[in-house]
């Protein structure tokens, strides 16, 4: 196939023979050519005219060539952006339902810890309780002894006036003896009532607390071993949480990654599939270029045609005339013999 600079050349040079035979049959036809001199000139008009109908379609046929290769490239590049489009909605889509589950993981998570900081405050709550509790039995313990002490010292002081009142009892006045005697058994009903009634006062002042304090202990150790074993369960559940926040953002990142190639890749394709269209524009305007000078030469072509077949009607004209005129010259000079 030629190149559009030869089509171009060829082209030039037929129209310059063409116009250059147009020419001389003006010449020839002026000065009353032969009819095989006029009928080689036109031959070689129609030669011309086929040359340039020959190359019109020449240049239709590689512009339809050109054509093709073009399209099917566009339609391919749009086809693969059309892909990348659907591969990004998918990725995009995934990326989105890993968000929501991320969402939702930090959520239960937010919501064990919460759980989990409400068990701590309950289990400092009940420690400080015992630790309070163990100060009072402290403070119970060191009265118990207090009042342990003052016991022993009464019974001490109760057995020294028991000897005293045994060896005034061993006198020898039995007025004395009775008077002892009697003395004796009020000082001891009075020691036993004192012992019975300091009893009884610290029983109800410090048994009412001491059972309130036991109660609490135990509903403390019950609700201590409670929420030590919900931290244990709550702990046992944030692990495996912990470890799929880990997987889904390793995940999140790995998909982030992939979009950033499948955008990088998509900008490429796309500056790829621009040149592509500037090339295809390119070739496009020149074959518009060429077409719009094709035409311009077919209409030439056309304007040849006329102009030629105008001159051929002359020329037929002027040789029925010339016919007409040697017929009637040898009659005239038979008349003449």
């Amino acid at each position: 196939m030629s190149s559009p600079e030869q089509d171009q050349e060829g082209s030039s040079k037929a129209r310059e023979q063409t116009m250059e035979d147009t020419q001389g049959l003006h010449s020839e036809i002026s000065k009353t050519l032969s009819i095989e001199e006029v009928g080689q000139h036109f031959q070689q008009c129609i030669q011309a005219v086929e040359q340039l109908e020959l190359e019109r379609n020449n240049l239709i046929c590689e512009l339809t060539q050109l054509r093709e290769p073009a399209l099917r490239e566009i339609r391919k590049v749009h086809e693969e952006i059309m892909a990348a489009c659907r591969l990004q909605s998918i990725v995009q889509l995934e990326r989105d339902s890993l968000r929501e589950e991320i969402r939702r993981m930090k959520w239960k998570l937010f919501n064990v810890t919460r759980e989990c900081v409400a068990c701590q405050y309950q289990l400092e709550t009940h420690e400080h309780d015992l630790a309070q509790f163990a100060t009072y039995k402290h403070e119970l313990q060191c009265t118990i002894n207090q009042l342990s002490e003052e016991l022993s010292q009464l019974r001490k002081n109760c057995t020294k006036q028991k000897e005293e009142l045994k060896q005034q009892v061993e006198a020898p006045q039995c007025q004395q003896e009775c008077r002892f005697l009697q003395e004796r058994h009020r000082l001891a009903v009075e020691f036993e009532s004192f012992l019975l009634e300091s009893q009884h006062n610290l029983e109800e002042q410090y048994e009412p607390q001491l059972v309130r304090l036991l109660e609490r202990r135990e509903a403390s150790s019950t609700a201590l071993h409670e929420t030590q074993k919900e931290l244990k369960e709550l702990e046992k559940e944030q692990r495996p949480l912990q470890g799929e926040i880990i997987r889904l953002q390793i995940q999140n990142k790995n998909l982030e990654e992939q979009i950033k190639l499948i955008k990088c890749k998509r900008d490429e394709e796309v500056l790829h599939f621009r040149e592509k269209i500037e090339e295809l524009e390119d070739r496009i305007r020149e074959m518009k270029n060429r077409v719009q000078h094709q035409q311009q030469k077919n209409k030439e072509i056309e304007q040849l045609r006329a102009s030629l077949t105008h001159e051929l009607c002359v020329y037929k004209g002027c040789l029925n005339i010339y016919g007409e005129l040697c017929h009637s010259a040898p009659k005239k000079v038979i008349i003449e013999n």
